[in-house]
Order: structure tokens, then sequence, then C-alpha cells
């Protein structure tokens, strides 16, 4: 770890062995060294005092008189102190690292009138590097005859920080004692394997309830890492950074740890709250290396755009001074600094993925957003690039549609995206007969309001058919189902509608709007169409809740704790999956998989049932979970381990999401999820499955 104060003091020395004959000057305490700055210079390091920028002024011109006799500096000044020029102010306080009016408490007193020859600061406030509470656990030997005894010493975090949340039993939050039975350790490892961004509505929602229920902490050591600063590490990286901030706001949390401080200051800094951002330097660490320490290094990073955004150009070059000559790695960022301080351009790679810190960097440098800007963002800055209404619209919408497909914005936030765009009458018209603009987003956009205009409910359902079925499959398709969701829902299921049905029911499933989609399977049903798409939606539905679809509700479901199930025969609703199995190809595989759903879910099948899986091929592939996972989901779910159920459900979906798991792997989870009363999500995780595996002709 580099200390700056090594070189410093090395100058210091070789300075003053060779100016040993000379009588010293009282030292001063002006920084970095303790002697007066020459009058002849600028202070400090010849940079303008007002902008920073670099400058020298020669100690003396060529033709001036060469002083030979020592001044007099004690003697009487004669001449009027009017006349006497004014030397340039040096700058001896504090130089504040936020910016004017952020931090200040009603009626404190300015840093600026702090007493004077005050050491010069340029670091946040928060702990020492060395004096962190994030180092990880130590093992202490046992002593000799006492083998299998010895102790781990770690730390044990803060309560008041490992427990906050947002999440309760009153809205969605899974239990205060979720926790209880779980080792801290195994969280702290687990944790990392909760998914980030992803397109599965079910283990978006659970991640999120996990990471946000506020609950007593897992009791045992900690492996090092702050357990708050874990959970709001995998909350940024799922794109909830509103979340992270309403949390940030509400739970009071004020003193996190540093590793915390960064993750509520990248969220703060990613919804544009720059004042909240900047009064985080205060939990970041003093010191550390930041070529090596991530959180060392976002520190100065941090300190550099809160000097630069409150106008203190000059400390911010002094902090950019000091981050390059410790090591730190960033040289995009720094360039973004040079720009905005001294209108430089300096050639540096624009980084592959750009954060809050650096988006909003290039917002104080004047840099342009590149074409490819929404690819590259972080999940957290999706939802506020597409409610920036200074941004190009189209720009707005792929930044919408991306966050809809993540599960982030809801389809009155999806709207407004679309709605952004400019359009004639003519353009709207034109998209009903085939015009279209090259521009997918602008077509998504006009198509929209050509279905907003429809008053007619047959003409609405035949926009929202055209949709359907060109997005179904595509990135945009979770957008399309959320923007046109009120749309979806005033058109009235009708014998008339048979073509729109299927989609109807579909659409209705995937938004989780399980009464709509059994009205519209009725009409289905009624209209005499494909036994096998009738057959496969009824089968999805009934996953979901099986009293929807009347006339096949299911046989009542066995307790999880039961040894014994009673003598049962097959159930009538399933005899076609039966049939299914015999006739191969991807209905075999869809049958096999409602089967072992079925089953994970309680539904006692006969032995019959399994032989004819077994003879017609048995399972269909697909991701398996590791071994250890599976075995430790069944020993926590059996010990009605909430908390840790859930989270090695989503660290057994997580490589290859829920549409590309084994059904096995599918049937561990579900039924874990059942045995500690999450049934309803687990209905939702076995409907989102089946529904990956659904043919194509809906």
């Amino acid at each position: 770890m580099k200390q700056t104060w090594q070189p410093l003091a090395s100058g210091l020395l070789f300075f003053v062995s060779c100016m040993a004959p000379v009588v010293a000057e009282e030292p001063s305490n002006d920084w970095p060294f303790d002697r007066n700055p020459p009058r002849e210079q600028s202070w400090p390091f010849n940079r303008d005092q007002t902008t920073g920028s670099e400058g020298m002024r020669p100690v003396a011109e060529p033709g001036d008189p060469v002083l030979e006799v020592p001044a007099d500096w004690d003697a009487a000044i004669d001449t009027p102190s009017s006349e006497i020029p004014t030397a340039p102010q040096v700058q001896t306080g504090p130089i504040r690292i936020l910016p004017p009016g952020v931090g200040d408490a009603s009626g404190a007193p300015s840093d600026f009138e702090a007493p004077a020859n005050d050491p010069v600061s340029l670091f946040p406030a928060g702990p020492s590097a060395g004096g962190r509470g994030d180092l990880p656990t130590r093992a202490v030997g046992a002593r000799p005859g006492e083998a299998g005894t010895g102790i781990e010493v770690g730390a044990l975090g803060k309560v008041d920080e490992a427990s906050v949340g947002l999440l309760d039993d009153r809205n969605g939050g899974l239990g205060t004692a979720m926790w209880s039975g779980t080792d801290r350790r195994v969280v702290e490892q687990l944790i990392a394997q909760v998914p980030g961004p992803t397109n599965s509505p079910t283990l978006g929602a659970l991640s999120r309830r996990l990471l946000l229920t506020s609950a007593r902490p897992p009791q045992g050591t900690s492996s090092g890492p702050s357990l708050l600063a874990l959970r709001l590490q995998r909350l940024n990286g799922a794109g909830r950074s509103d979340d992270i901030a309403r949390l940030y706001a509400r739970a009071g949390v004020s003193q996190p740890s540093p590793a915390a401080a960064m993750e509520f200051a990248l969220a703060t800094l990613a919804t544009g709250d720059r004042d909240a951002a900047c009064n985080l330097l205060g939990g970041l660490p003093v010191g550390g290396d930041p070529g090596t320490d991530l959180v060392a290094g976002f520190a100065l990073k941090l300190s550099i755009f809160c000097q630069i955004s409150g106008g203190m150009t000059a400390a911010a070059n002094l902090t950019v001074d000091l981050a390059r000559e410790q090591g730190l790695d960033a040289p995009y960022f720094l360039s973004l600094a040079a720009a905005a301080t001294d209108g430089l351009s300096l050639d540096a790679a624009e980084p592959r993925l750009l954060d809050p810190l650096i988006y909003r960097m290039m917002g104080l440098a004047g840099r342009v957003l590149p074409g490819d800007v929404v690819g590259r963002l972080v999940p957290s800055l999706l939802v506020p690039v597409a409610e920036d209404s200074a941004l190009d619209p189209e720009v707005r919408i792929a930044a919408a549609e991306r966050a809809a497909a993540l599960g982030l914005i809801d389809g009155d936030q999806m709207a407004a995206a679309y709605l952004a765009v400019s359009y004639t009458r003519e353009d709207v018209a034109g998209v009903r007969v085939g015009v279209e603009p090259a521009s997918p987003y602008r077509r998504r956009a006009l198509f929209h309001q050509a279905v907003l205009d429809e008053r007619v409910p047959a003409g609405r359902a035949d926009l929202l058919a055209m949709l359907f079925f060109r997005e179904r499959g595509g990135d945009a398709y979770a957008a399309t189902l959320a923007a046109h969701r009120g749309s979806l829902a005033s058109v009235p299921p009708s014998n008339v509608l048979t073509s729109f049905a299927p989609l109807a029911v579909r659409a209705f499933i995937e938004q989780g709007d399980r009464v709509r989609a059994g009205m519209w399977l009725s009409v289905v049903e009624g209209a005499a169409l494909d036994t096998s798409q009738v057959r496969e939606l009824a089968a999805v539905l009934r996953l979901i809740d099986p009293n929807t679809v009347a006339g096949a509700p299911l046989p009542p479901l066995v307790d999880a704790d039961a040894e014994v199930a009673p003598s049962i025969s097959i159930p009538a609703f399933l005899q076609p999956a039966l049939n299914d199995l015999a006739a191969g190809g991807a209905a075999r595989e869809f049958a096999a998989l409602e089967i072992v759903l079925l089953d994970a879910l309680g539904l006692q099948l006969p032995a019959s049932v399994w032989d004819a899986v077994l003879v017609s091929g048995g399972l269909p592939g697909g991701e398996v979970a590791p071994v250890a996972v599976s075995q430790r989901l069944k020993l926590a779910s059996s010990q009605k381990r909430v908390g840790e159920t859930v989270l090695l459900t989503l660290a057994a979906l997580s490589d290859g999401g829920v549409g590309q798991a084994h059904p096995q792997t599918l049937s561990e989870t579900v039924k874990a999820l059942r045995i500690v009363g999450l049934e309803q999500e687990a209905r939702r995780l076995a409907a989102e499955a089946l529904m990956a595996r659904i043919g194509d002709r809906t």
C-alpha cells in the first residue's frame, strides 16, 4: 500500500541535509512541505490558485539586481501601505471536498473559516485504510492436545447495518426471522450467486424480496465483507438503484461500512442525487492503495467528481495529481476530469461499460453520449436514462425496453417513453397498412399510439395481435406486454375474437393475471381450435391456480410432510399428457416437464405415470444445479429456513435461468419453496418454466 508521506519525507531529509549551513526558518504547517513556500512562487505546485492549472513564474528575471546583503526583515517600512503591491493570496486553510451547501448543518461554520495553516484536506473522512472492519476471518489454531477446538476470529458486523431493509411482513418481506438457523458465512458466500440482471420475473421478484427484507442478521462470524454491502452490490447489479436510494433515505443508515457507502453512492449517482452521493464521502476510507483497493479508488474518483460539480477546480486538479501519483488506473475518468476543469481533450479509450460515476462525469465534461450508449449502460442507469426528457426519444425507448425486459419499470413508464416520440397522423396511419419507419423504436412507438387511438375492441385486438406476433421471442416483447397491459385488458373476451384468444391467454399468463387468462381460455376451448394448443395453455394455467380451468380442478394436494401417499388413480386432465409422452418430440418434453412440476407442487401420481415417463425416454435435458446446492436446499427447506431456501433456489437457477433448467432442478426448487410456505412463488416458478417449453403455435 502506497504511503504519500514517504516520498515527501525523503525529499525533506535531502533538503535539510543540503541546507545544513543555513539557518533554517521556523517551519509552518503549510501542506505538503513543513517550510514556507518561496515568496517568488505560487502555492502549491506552481499551479494557478484560482483554476489549479499548471504555470511557472521565474524566480528572478534577467537583469534584476542581486541582493548581496541579507535583507533586514525586521526593519521598519516607510513606504505607505497603500503603495505596497498586494502579494498573491496563499491558500493555507482547508480545500473543501464537498461542494458548497452539501453536508452543512444549519448555522455551522464554513470550512473556509478554519484557522490559518490548517492542512489541506483532499480525502474523505471515513475510517483509515488500516482500520476498516471488512477484514477476512482469521483462524486461531488449537493448543497442543486440543485438536478440533480452534477458534475462528472475525468481525460480527454492525447489527443496525446488517438488518436494515424496506420490506417486512406487511409489504412482501420474507420475515424478520428468515435467517434463523443459517450461518452467516453461508449467506456471505451464496449471496454472490443471486442473479443480477435477469429476464425471469419470478427470480427477479424473489431476489428483490430477499435483498430488501428487514431481518435479524444470520448468526456467526463474518468472513470479511459487510452483509449490507453484499446485498447492495447485488441490488445495484440488478438495476435496483431506486430501491437502494429509498433504503438510504428511509432506513437511517448513519454509519455504513466503506463498501456499503460506495454502493449507496453508486445508487444515488444513478438516480441523479448528487448531494446524497457527495455526503457519502464521509463514510469512505482515508488512504489505501487505489491501484488494488476498489473502495479507495472509488473514494478518490468521487472526491474529484464532487469537487468539480461544486466548482472547486483547484481542489479537483490537486486530487487528480494525487490519484495519478498513487497509481489510480482510470485513464478515461481522469481524462473527463481534465476536460471538465481545464477544457483539455486527452486520448483515453472509453470503458466497455458506463457506470453511474463515469456517466455523470461525462455530463460534467460535456461529452456526447456514444451511439451505442444503451447497450453499454450498467442496469442501474437504465431507468434514469429512460426518464431523462433531455435525451433523444429513441435513446429513451431503447433504455426503457431493456429495463422492461429486466422487470425494472412498469407499463406506465414504458408507455411514457413511447409517447415521447413526435409523430403525425399520417405516421400512425402508415403503420396500420404496413408503411413503417426504419427505426424499430419509432415503429413500436407509432404502434402504441395507433392502439391508443383505436376505439373499436376488434380493431384494437387486431393491432395487438400484429404487435404480439411480431415481437414475441424478441428483446422488446416484455416492453410490448408492459406498455399495452391496459389496452389488452380493455378488450372483452368474445367468440368473435377466436384468433386473438390464444395470444390473450398467453399474454395474461405472463402478466400474472390468471382470471382474465381463464376467461380467454374459455373462448379458445369453445372455438374447437388446435387441441394441443388448448392443452398446453390449460396446463400452464393449471400450475398457477388449480381452480382456474373449469371442469379440470386438481385433486387435493398432499401435504409435503406426508410419508405415505394414499392409493390414487390418474387424474383425467393428465391423460392428454400421457398421450403426448408416446408422441415424442417437443410435445413429449412438454408433457414430461408438466408431470414433474405437478409432482413438485404436491400432486401424488401413481407409479404408472412415472413408468410412462421412463419408457418415453426420460426427462428432457437442461442445466443441472451443483450437487452441493441441491443437497443443501433439501436440508434448508426441511428445517424451514426461509432465507436460506430462497438463496439456494436462486443459486440453483442462476446459471441457465428458469427456461434452461433441468426438470430435476426445477422440481427441487419448486418443492423447496412450497415446503417453507412460499406456495404462490412456487407456482409462478413452475408456470414460468412450463411456459418456456410451450409451442410457437400460439
